[in-house]
């Protein structure tokens, strides 16, 4: 996957206001069956799977010991016993080694799926009725975090009305042998709708304006999913790993707290790495920032921590980014900073 196709404002765009393709196919995919298939997963994740129903997606969170993060991913259920995980390209072997040494004591079924698996992506407000134009089943009756099985274009697919861009659209897994003709025909149908090929600034861009995370940027194995902001995703009470430590941070407080930014000044970006001011004293970094295209203003998220991580929740404060030498004010607002208005609700 490339950085960009052709630009990436104008990819950037064509996601927001037609549809964008994505091959994903460096995403990594792991399948959990048999009978302890659950109790794997139920020890290894923060969200609870015990409640999805078979064709039924959710986001959830590994955590180490600490309560740090491992990584973030979609859990499918495809079957009474049977589970696909989608997990982050960069984190495939770490998150095998770790869940094969939990299963040491489970014994579920685990296939690593990665390697004969590809992942395309449709995504936009046409992107449904692109790849409708090309089902063989009703993609347009998929709700929502819903996954069903099906032909596109002659080629069988998991169709799953999942994504990272903020808007609506569906990720197709199919095999290997079936991704290039489901790419190029998709990239046909769409023609006359706008569709373009989508690369990663773009899909950079697109997350960063829907306000969630990437690991190695909001989420690593310093910071929990509490101190993202992803407590919804944390069921507590169960005895997964590293709930007690997550326990101990919502009885305690948090170290760290991730906030919304707008720099005031439109000239200027707050990137990755830059220093967060407030009152003139050192208070936290930025993780990712990028001009919103969508939005024509710089927007970031960051860490404020210590005695200054409460402001994070205080929508409308000012602070301040260091870029370039100079503090440029800046203003804590609500995630996600766009919310397309045609997109149906979860």
């Amino acid at each position: 996957m490339p950085v960009q196709y052709t630009s990436i404002v104008e990819e950037h765009l064509a996601v927001r206001n037609a549809a964008g393709i994505f091959d994903l196919s460096h995403m990594g995919e792991f399948e959990i069956s048999g009978p302890n298939a659950l109790t794997l997963i139920e020890r290894a994740f923060t969200n609870s799977a015990a409640r999805l129903k078979v064709g039924q997606a959710q986001y959830t969170i590994m955590c180490a010991d600490d309560g740090g993060t491992i990584d973030d991913l979609i859990v499918y259920r495809l079957g009474p016993e049977r589970y696909l995980l989608c997990v982050n390209a960069s984190n495939i072997d770490a998150d095998r080694e770790w869940l094969l040494e939990l299963n040491n004591d489970t014994r579920a079924h685990f296939e690593d799926v990665s390697d004969s698996t590809a992942l395309v992506c449709v995504q936009g407000p046409r992107a449904i009725a692109i790849v409708a134009k090309l089902s063989e089943f009703p993609v347009a009756d998929i709700a929502r975090f819903h996954v069903a099985t099906g032909k596109v274009a002659g080629v069988t697919c998991l169709v799953a009305r999942t994504g990272y861009t903020g808007e609506d659209g569906v990720e197709l897994f199919v095999e290997n042998a079936g991704a290039r003709t489901l790419f190029e025909a998709l990239l046909d149908s769409g023609a006359g709708d706008g569709i373009m090929p989508i690369g990663l600034g773009a899909r950079d861009t697109l997350r960063l304006e829907a306000g969630l995370p990437l690991y190695g940027h909001e989420l690593d194995r310093q910071t929990s999913p509490l101190e993202a902001g992803l407590s919804i995703f944390v069921k507590l009470g169960r005895p997964f790993i590293g709930e007690p430590a997550l326990r101990g941070q919502r009885e305690h407080g948090l170290k760290k707290k991730l906030a919304g930014l707008m720099t005031d000044d439109r000239k200027n970006v707050a990137r990755q790495g830059y220093p967060i001011l407030h009152g003139g004293a050192s208070a936290g970094i930025v993780t990712s920032g990028t001009f919103a295209a969508s939005l024509q203003r710089p927007i970031a998220m960051g860490y404020l921590t210590g005695d200054h991580a409460n402001i994070a929740d205080s929508i409308g404060s000012s602070v301040a980014v260091e870029i370039r030498n100079r503090k440029v004010p800046a203003t804590i607002v609500a995630r996600p900073f766009y919310r397309p208005s045609h997109r149906p609700a979860a």
